[in-house]
């Protein structure tokens, strides 16, 4: 297994060559891209014909230690989305795609904070924050859904915020795979 430290975050993955059999070498952490929390990450992987082994079935990267992140389902969704959208509430569905991944969809009530952005969003003043989310700033005792693609990327958001103190943030594991029930 090989190890990244980025940004206070510790990850362990392993990883085998395609062809190799699982008694084989791990490959080294040399053979990496930068780190484990680029967001082309998979893609790079992918195009090196390298398979990662995850810890389920929606994750391919987990942590070494810290905090359990829950999961919420599509249901628990769509009601928060409605409670949102249709009555004005203020609870949080958190959307951490990249821009780019934005016109394929967005579960109505979501905002945006891209998980390239996610680490310095949280350590951003309010009025920062809300200049450049358009939403006031998300406080450590609030409860937050967070959602990506797939539900990879928004299991990482979670577990970084539980660990920076933001215990309340759930994941939704299914994500747009599951919402729009298809791949983009």
């Amino acid at each position: 297994p090989g190890m990244c430290s980025c940004r206070g975050i510790r990850w362990t993955w392993s990883l085998l060559a395609a062809g190799i059999s699982a008694n084989a070498h791990s490959i080294s952490a040399r053979a990496l891209p930068r780190c484990a929390t680029n967001v082309g990450f998979d893609r790079q992987l992918q195009s090196r014909k390298l398979h990662l082994q995850g810890v389920s079935a929606f994750s391919s990267r987990s942590f070494s230690s810290g905090p359990v992140v829950p999961t919420v389902d599509k249901s628990f969704v769509e009601k928060l989305s409605k409670r949102i959208v249709e009555e004005g509430s203020t609870e949080r569905l958190v959307d951490v795609r990249e821009r780019n991944e934005i016109p394929f969809g967005i579960i109505p009530g979501a905002v945006n904070i891209p998980l390239s952005e996610f680490v310095d969003a949280l350590n951003m003043d309010p009025a920062q924050w809300e200049s450049r989310y358009g939403v006031p700033k998300i406080e450590p005792e609030e409860e937050v859904v967070v959602y990506c693609r797939s539900g990879m990327r928004s299991h990482q958001a979670a577990a970084y915020a539980a660990a920076k103190g933001y215990g309340k943030w759930s994941n939704y594991q299914g994500s747009y795979i599951d919402w729009f029930g298809q791949a983009y």
